[in-house]
């Protein structure tokens, strides 16, 4: 799912034909094909067919296929199902919204595909190191807007500093070795929000971000990517530890280098390289 680590995921509702196929063009690293929240309720039926008729040439395209299934407690699931099953040669993972631990086993009891555990209520939020540990569960993502409405109902009305349930997301993915998402910007013509998102998102640890336009993927890949100035200085880490006698301490640019420090450069010059 990951080479080495998906950046952008671009969300495309599964009704729209147009989008469909110019998702094909998108330079996300993902695709997630939305039954879900994106498809409004009379038109789940159609939607299916829809992507069941562009599978195949949306899994041609480079970027992964997902696909957001409904949730576990909703009546369009064992629907959604059905279609998965017609078209799941073609399928990279589902993404399963409202994630519990106790959902997440319902869904990974019916099918064998990963998932992508989309975190979004105060449950899955406590839950997330557990959610995360499941074998079925390939990255955690942050449905962050949900989230809000789900604080607004218990009063919460201003909630807007949201870092305590992303850093809880975030550490449970790097505890079980898988990836994190950040949740959407809203406004999408909006750049500068966008970048203040991204650069907000990226800080707190998570691997990438879900994007809802393809004119936010440029700006996502840029914030949750290596810099160039991160690259310049984990290939100078590199040059100095291929210089260093076998022990003692190693200085780069002033500061002290150890195993941890190796390490983080040698990842940024692993994604640089590709």
């Amino acid at each position: 799912m990951t080479t080495p680590f998906t950046r952008t995921v671009l969300a495309v509702p599964a009704s729209s034909e147009r989008f469909l196929t110019k998702a094909q063009q998108a330079p996300a690293s993902a695709l997630m094909v939305d039954l879900e929240d994106g498809v409004a309720e009379p038109s789940k039926t159609a939607a299916r067919q829809l992507f069941a008729k562009a599978a195949q040439s949306l899994a041609a395209a480079p970027p992964a296929l997902w696909l957001r299934v409904n949730a576990v407690s909703s009546p369009h699931l064992a629907a959604d199902l059905a279609a998965v099953r017609d078209a799941q040669q073609h399928i990279d993972a589902l993404v399963l919204p409202k994630a519990t631990v106790a959902a997440v086993a319902d869904l990974a009891a019916r099918t064998d595909l990963p998932v992508v555990a989309l975190i979004e209520t105060p449950e899955g939020v406590e839950d997330a190191r557990a959610i995360a540990e499941h074998p079925a569960v390939r990255a955690l993502m942050f449905g962050e807007l949900d989230f809000r409405a789900e604080l607004a109902r218990s009063g919460g009305l201003r909630a807007d500093d949201t870092s305590w349930a992303q850093a809880r997301i975030v550490n449970a993915a790097a505890l079980a070795a898988i990836v994190s998402f950040a949740g959407p910007t809203a406004a999408v013509g909006d750049q500068q929000q966008l970048q203040t998102d991204c650069a907000r998102q990226a800080a707190v640890g998570f691997t990438g971000k879900l994007c809802i336009h393809p004119a936010q993927l440029d700006a996502v890949r840029a914030a949750f990517g290596p810099t160039p100035d991160m690259i310049a200085w984990a290939r100078r880490v590199r040059e100095a530890v291929a210089q260093a006698p076998a022990s003692g301490a190693i200085t780069v640019d002033g500061s002290m280098v150890d195993r941890p420090v190796i390490d983080r450069a040698q990842h940024i010059l692993t994604e640089a390289d590709q």
